[in-house]
């Protein structure tokens, strides 16, 4: 019975998530990103997850390289999803950026039985998902980068699903303000186990930004973001950093997620940075029913 549930539950997924396929595309597993609820279209302090974003940011980094793994503990009063992530961008002479990344998310597993109802042990469900990313500053003030990935989910024994998948974006700087628009996540539709197709969560996106340092020890980085899903929903997020001496720094956000397929949540987090090594932890805050919350996120890497 077990696995007749997980399996209708497999061919109801793309209904329940908006009627779009691999919702977890669009999700952020970044510790960075997470705790200013998703903010990361214009995200230049922090490059290493951006090959699931807006790899068009890496040239206007003060980075030269940025590495980090990740480990999220992903809707932990519903999906129960631990996520583990790794990523990767390298900036030369802030003309050109590349970038590489990596997610896979493991769901609990479940017991499955035979046709004679006998145990044929357990199956647990996950996700993966591989991007590449590279970028070019063509104008002092105007950068262009495409991300190419793919990604796959296996919710039942036998049964999978995957698609190729794409991110363009468009990004400028002028002095302390940034903006960016793309898209992301076009791709291919993704055709579940009853023969009908299913869209990817592909949206467009604006993104800005604002970051300013006073008297050399305070910085402040302010951004907003609003996404159109192509299958209809709208979603708007908000998020605030203060860095002290570009080593401790406080974040927190706030995202309305509306029908789309990431519903709204709050968060918070804190990050520090020493001698190259960043350290980053962000937090769900529990609001109503929402099953982001609760959600966990955090982050290693160094950078140079």
């Amino acid at each position: 019975m077990k696995r007749i549930f997980i399996y209708i539950l497999f061919l109801l997924l793309p209904l329940v998530a908006s009627a779009q396929a691999l919702p977890f595309a669009a999700a952020d597993f970044s510790a960075a990103a997470l705790a200013k609820a998703g903010t990361s279209a214009v995200e230049t302090s922090s490059t290493a997850f951006s090959a699931f974003g807006n790899v068009a940011a890496v040239p206007y980094s003060g980075l030269q390289g940025d590495f980090a793994a990740g480990y999220s503990l992903w809707q932990p009063s519903s999906a129960k999803t631990n996520v583990l992530v790794l990523g990767g961008s390298y900036n030369i002479r802030q003309k050109i950026g590349v970038a590489l990344g990596v997610t896979y998310g493991m769901h609990p597993g479940y017991e499955i039985f035979s046709d004679q109802g006998t145990s044929k042990g357990t199956f647990s469900p996950s996700d993966l998902q591989i991007k590449a990313g590279f970028a070019w500053r063509f104008l002092p003030f105007l950068s262009a980068g495409v991300n190419l990935g793919y990604a796959s989910s296996s919710l039942a024994e036998g049964v999978s699903y995957g698609a190729f998948m794409t991110d363009i974006f468009l990004m400028s700087k002028f002095s302390d303000v940034k903006v960016a628009l793309g898209v992301s996540d076009l791709g291919t539709a993704v055709t579940s186990a009853t023969g009908l197709k299913y869209a990817l969560p592909s949206a467009l996106t604006l993104g800005a930004g604002y970051e300013k340092v006073f008297a050399d020890v305070h910085g402040i980085d302010v951004s907003a973001e609003a996404d159109y899903y192509f299958a209809g929903a709208f979603a708007a997020s908000l998020g605030a950093e203060y860095i002290y001496d570009e080593m401790v720094s406080v974040k927190a956000g706030y995202r309305y997620g509306g029908t789309s397929v990431l519903p709204s949540y709050a968060s918070v987090g804190v990050g520090c940075r020493f001698f190259g090594v960043t350290l980053d932890l962000a937090y769900v805050i529990p609001t109503g029913k929402s099953p982001m919350s609760n959600t966990l996120a955090l982050s290693l890497g160094y950078s140079f």
